[in-house]
């Protein structure tokens, strides 16, 4: 297997493992949230400061580890506003006659700190990141980070698809900030920068002068392509939920997803 599958691979890998480990431990007994948050931050901060060390390798086992890095970074923060440790001040619903622009400032509200955060920790692998040759985890995460901003636009606009039914109890008012319908102005835009960001890393991967730089270019091309294929899932039913079916909540795990009227 080429160096540059097997960095495909790695992304695959790590995105799809990574996703159903938070939505596992997200939907364990609400009792044990904290315990698990608390170690989960003990992670996130050795997570730091091992990268603070790999950001000067720019060796092929340097980028990789860093990227795994990255996601566990990412995971971090998904957690903390899943288990509602990193949320916002708003946890009403949505008004019902509420339109677009209300419900993006509103929907705003549920998640503000985990907003703030994920811009304190973009800031800080660039500061960490500056002047280094191994940039894998800063790229990764921001592709990560628009990725989602993208998602969420998406979804408060209105979408056709999405897993409502992994959404813990205590979240169960962000269902009414989501819409569904078959199409919003947003998606063509979203689904065609994602596709050209997603060539175009790809592209730079097949043709970068050395190894490092290769799978760098490849793992955060693979990210991108995957945030694409995400918000494809949004628009079109494709039963993406089986990818995870191995960690999808059980009804009696004493978390269980959120019941409401409307359905995925």
């Amino acid at each position: 297997m080429s160096e540059f599958s097997l960095a495909l691979l790695v992304a695959l890998t790590g995105w799809w493992f990574s996703t159903g480990v938070i939505l596992w431990l997200v939907h364990r007994p609400k009792s044990r949230h904290s315990t698990i948050f608390a170690a989960a931050t003990l992670v996130m901060l050795l997570a730091f400061w091992a990268m603070s060390g790999l950001v000067g390798q720019s060796t092929p086992q340097g980028v990789v580890m860093a990227f795994c890095l990255a996601l566990l970074l990412w995971g971090w923060l998904e957690m903390g506003y899943l288990m509602g440790f990193i949320t916002g001040p708003r946890k009403a619903e949505c008004p019902v006659d509420a339109g677009a622009t209300q419900r993006i400032k509103l929907g705003l509200g549920t998640c503000l700190w985990h907003e703030l955060m994920l811009l304190v920790m973009v800031f800080v692998l660039a500061v960490m990141s500056w002047n280094q040759p191994n940039q894998v985890a800063l790229w990764s995460f921001t592709v990560l980070w628009l990725m989602r901003w993208s998602s969420k636009l998406n979804l408060v606009l209105g979408v056709r698809n999405y897993n409502q039914s992994w959404l813990p109890v205590h979240l169960a008012y962000v269902d009414s900030y989501i819409p569904k319908r078959p199409f919003n102005a947003l998606f063509p835009f979203s689904l065609g920068l994602g596709l050209v960001a997603s060539y175009l890393l790809i592209q730079g991967a097949m043709q970068a002068p050395d190894l490092s730089m290769m799978i760098t270019l490849a793992l955060v091309g693979a990210l991108a392509a995957l945030g694409t294929l995400e918000h494809i899932f949004l628009m079109a039913p494709m039963g993406d939920a089986a990818l995870w079916v191995w960690a999808a909540p059980d009804a009696n795990d004493g978390a269980g997803p959120v019941k409401t009227g409307s359905q995925p």
